[in-house]
């Protein structure tokens, strides 16, 4: 707690001269006769009382109580109450009384030291400020307040970390801070804290500190999948305290550590015999909750990995028996009995269990909203939280199914619970700050959105269906275009607050880039980059705190009504049709203006065909295997459409795990009838994003923004693209003040600095992006432009960006959230409509369709039925080979599919369509030319 030490020295006495200041002779005499002399008489000099400080604080702890409260009524007769030692005898007060364990006097003494200090006054003590921050945040622990406790940490930390002598508590509270963002799941930002903390105790070599935060940071990398350097850093620390003769606590944690992560590595004897050792260290030093601990884990092991459940259990209620103050470890253990009982269909024990924990918890789900929200909030572990939830909800929904006839109340119970985790996974969500850990537990819910739309689809609740289709996608997209929005809200000065110490991160991490890992450069700029983070972490919390509006709208979670999107659906004369891929059924669920459809299909056919037919749309292949890819989009067909009977001519799809080109579906197995001829296609993110509409431009934003770089840079390796410049400058006569930009003038640099202020962009380019994980990039003449390099800082005024380049569309695929791509980056700058590819597109196919495209968009038609038209005028004017589906399907839109204003020609509209169809025709007769008489559609070869 940061206690100043016990024991103490003569040696700090210093000889002061007359004239009010305390002498060598006088202090002494103070020292032996106490203060008493200076209550019954006159007032002392100012410089007795941290003297008489000092010598208070030699005495051991139960005896200095009487002594301080003494100095604090001197202080307060004499008036010496406003300085740095008046504020000093508060703190030590505080900490005796927390020594105590009397916990309220002890947060209300040290509240006084702050309250003191932070006057600022000449004569106040930053440093003990800080120090008294410290204790208050360790009260505030003790008391099981771990919010509060986080944040009066956070605040020591900055504060803090400015002193040399509190470098020993900067490494505990960082500690701290790991352990509490590991107990609330954000495991990217408790490695943040424990990489401070590490770095704080190397700078003071302490080995305990070091060692705790290097135990945080190897159980973060465990949960985040990170298992080798996990393993790396507790063999780090076995190496370190299995040298010591006695053993320690940092010992017993490190050997369970790395037995957890031999689990995770299936190294399953080497574990088991780790947790032993784990077990009797614990037993050595006397440790009855940590014996406890390993005991569960075995359980653990024997349950999940070994599926012993006979055994597990017995671990368990050896554990349970075990009686210690760690509750969450308690509730914990009931849980994983609880599972057991369920995986034995012995429904109503394991659900007697989990109300069991959750009762520990103080959960009630019958608690007003509100009420039940801050509940949830105050609870640490959330993790274990979720799971317990979770499986209440999964046994209710397996108990329902059990039964010889369906019955609802079970049903309705799965979907109550399903309601309190999908509450709970929002407010995880929100505390959590690192991308990583986001995206990590949007993963790990999948499994719980299956089940809950299961749920729905059982007890026919179209509405509660459509809930948990649009919390399992595109969550965080959606969170950004609130984040975006709320900046709207912020007071100019705070948003240019806000912008500098962004871009301080960005600069700090290209200076990282520029390190070698390991070195002392690398290091150095590592922990100003991560207290950088954190500066930005504690702006936006303090900025939540103080504008309500910008709280509302960043952190709104609402999820748009099924009748709100007929009502939208209606406007439009459009449907939507939304697929969850799951583990156990793949699930569509489809609405227009009216009605709304809930169906179950088999995922494995799915999965064989969607697997088999992919591959064929992208290549030239499907030349030669025609036949069988009209097989596979017929079987695709009657799978997902077909069942729906869509009535309207433009559908919005929201896909899930594949992004399929459903116009390429066909309606017949045996000749060529592609759904692009009776349906025009968008696709969205989630109708949540979809419903999110963005306000119309600021007048006076200009219209179009062209660029064709056409040569690029020699090194960046790309393919010159002829042709390009002439189609921008032909779409730019749609406009009546376009802004083109080719060969030279096409640069990253002007597309960073002009885009966000066009309502239209247009690219003619090259991209780059892979489903392995490379970052997607985009390329220019000069340089390229990677995803994380978009620029969210800016206000974003386009309505459209049409990304005439192969792959845009392409991306690591985020369970939980998508295809991570180019487009994706720029839907999450607010921009609402994005034309992009699927795959590797043929340039001069590509320029021809764009162009088409915007002829139709200028004469006021939906920015889909625009689409459509576009391909089906090239059907029409094109050779057989050119007819295939992957020269025409890549291109697709996604996002807002409305009619964009009317565009303000130069030229009459039939002149420059004229241009267009005259440049489609001299196209096609190159295509004609070049493809000869080759045959399509022809059976696939045995």
């Amino acid at each position: 707690m940061g206690i100043p030490p016990q024991t103490g020295s003569l040696a700090h006495l210093r000889t002061r001269s007359a004239g009010g200041r305390i002498t060598v002779w006088m202090a002494l005499l103070i020292s032996v006769i106490g203060p008493t002399v200076f209550v019954s008489a006159q007032c002392p000099p100012a410089a007795v009382i941290p003297f008489r400080y000092d010598s208070l604080m030699r005495l051991p702890n139960e005896q200095q109580a009487t002594g301080f409260w003494q100095l604090l009524r001197l202080c307060d007769r004499c008036g010496q109450n406003r300085d740095s030692s008046y504020a000093k005898i508060w703190h030590r007060l505080g900490a005796l009384s927390y020594f105590q364990k009397d916990f309220s006097r002890a947060l209300h003494y040290t509240e006084k030291a702050i309250a003191i200090n932070a006057r600022q006054q000449p004569a106040s003590s930053p440093s003990f400020l800080a120090k008294s921050y410290f204790n208050l945040a360790k009260i505030y622990l003790d008391l099981q307040d771990e919010r509060r406790a986080r944040q009066v940490f956070q605040q020591f930390v900055d504060f803090g970390s400015q002193f040399p002598e509190r470098y020993e508590q900067v490494a505990m509270a960082y500690w701290h801070l790991a352990n509490l963002f590991f107990k609330e799941s954000d495991y990217q930002k408790a490695i943040r804290q424990a990489d401070l903390g590490i770095a704080f105790a190397e700078r003071i070599n302490h080995t305990n500190l070091l060692a705790a935060n290097l135990t945080e940071k190897a159980n973060s990398l465990k949960e985040l999948g990170d298992y080798e350097r996990a393993l790396s850093l507790v063999n780090q620390l076995i190496r370190l305290f299995g040298k010591t003769p006695e053993p320690s606590i940092e010992l017993a944690n490190a050997y369970s550590s790395r037995a957890s992560v031999l689990l995770r590595l299936h190294r399953f004897s080497e574990a088991r015999n780790t947790y032993d050792r784990a077990y009797l260290v614990h037993t050595q030093i006397g440790n009855p909750p940590g014996q406890a601990e390993v005991i569960s884990n075995i359980g653990f092991l024997y349950d999940n990995f070994l599926h012993q459940a006979d055994r597990a259990l017995g671990q368990y209620q050896k554990a349970l028996a075990i009686k210690t103050d760690d509750r969450y470890g308690q509730i914990r253990i009931i849980s994983n009995i609880g599972e057991i009982f369920w995986q034995k269909q012995d429904f109503p024990t394991a659900l007697r269990y989990f109300r069991r924990a959750l009762d520990s918890l103080r959960i009630d789900a019958g608690q007003k909203p509100a009420s039940l929200t801050r509940t949830i909030r105050q609870t640490p572990y959330k993790e274990y939280l979720l799971s317990v939830v979770q499986n209440l909800a999964d046994t209710w929904l397996d108990y329902a199914k059990s039964l010889a006839k369906q019955n609802q109340k079970p049903l309705q119970e799965a979907l109550n619970a399903y309601q309190l985790a999908d509450q709970t996974v929002d407010i995880m969500r929100f505390e959590q700050t690192g991308l990583q850990s986001k995206l990590y537990w949007r993963e790990k819910t999948h499994s719980l959105y299956e089940h809950a739309i299961e749920t729905a689809y059982l007890l026919k609740d179209h509405d509660a269906g459509f809930h948990f289709f649009e919390k399992s996608r595109a969550v965080l997209l959606s969170d950004k275009l609130n984040e975006l929005g709320a900046r709207q809200q912020l007071p100019p000065r705070k948003a240019r607050q806000e912008q500098v110490i962004r871009q301080a991160i960005q600069s700090l991490q290209l200076m990282l880039a520029d390190h070698k890992p390991g070195s002392r450069a690398y290091d150095s700029t590592n922990t100003r980059l991560l207290m950088e983070q954190e500066k930005l972490d504690a702006f936006l919390t303090k900025t939540e705190q103080e504008n309500p509006s910008y709280f509302r709208y960043k952190y709104d979670t609402s999820i748009p009504s099924l009748a709100t999107l007929h009502q939208w659906l209606n406007r439009r004369r459009a449907s939507l049709v939304s697929f969850f891929v799951g583990d156990r059924a793949l699930y569509i669920f489809s609405a227009d203006g009216t009605r709304s459809h809930l169906l179950q299909r088999a995922v494995e056919p799915y999965r064989e065909t969607v697997q088999a037919f992919l591959p064929l749309c992208a290549s030239h292949q499907q030349n030669r295997q025609f036949g069988r890819f009209l097989t596979l989009s017929h079987a695709l067909y009657r799978q997902l459409i077909q069942p729906l009977n869509l009535s309207t001519e433009s559908v919005i799809v929201s896909p899930d795990l594949h992004f399929i080109p459903v116009e390429t579906l066909s309606r017949s197995a045996t000749k060529p009838d592609f759904l692009i001829h009776y349906h025009a296609f968008s696709y969205g993110y989630s109708a949540t994003v979809l419903l999110k509409e963005k306000a119309p431009s600021a007048a006076g934003t200009s219209d179009f923004l062209g660029m064709a770089p056409v040569r690029f840079n020699p090194r960046l390796r790309q393919a010159v693209l002829p042709g390009s410049d002439q189609v921008l400058s032909d779409i730019g006569n749609l406009f009546s003040q376009p802004t083109l930009l080719t060969e030279q003038a096409a640069t990253r640099q002007a597309f960073q600095s002009k885009a966000y202020d066009y309502q239209i962009v247009q690219l003619f380019t090259h991209a780059d992006a892979d489903s392995l994980g490379r970052e997607p990039l985009l390329y220019f003449a000069d340089s390229t432009l990677h995803l994380s390099e978009l620029n969210d800082e800016l206000s974003y005024q386009t309505q459209m960006i049409v990304l005439s380049a192969c792959k845009t569309g392409i991306g690591v695929n985020q369970q939980g959230e998508g295809i991570l791509s180019l487009a994706r980056g720029f839907a999450s700058l607010g921009i609402p409509s994005v034309l992009t590819t699927l795959w590797s597109v043929e340039d001069q196919a590509t320029y021809q369709l764009t162009g088409r495209f915007y002829h139709h968009l200028s004469t006021g038609l939906p920015k889909d039925i625009a689409l459509q038209k576009a391909k089906l005028d090239g059907l029409h004017s094109a050779s057989r080979t050119a007819q295939l589906p992957y020269r025409w399907a890549g291109l697709i839109l996604v996002g807002n599919p409305d009619p964009l204003p009317a565009f303000r020609s130069n030229t009459p509209l039939w002149a420059g369509g004229l241009a267009l169809l005259l440049g489609g025709f001299l196209g096609w007769w190159l295509l004609r030319r070049k493809a000869g008489q080759n045959r399509i559609y022809s059976k696939t070869r045995t």
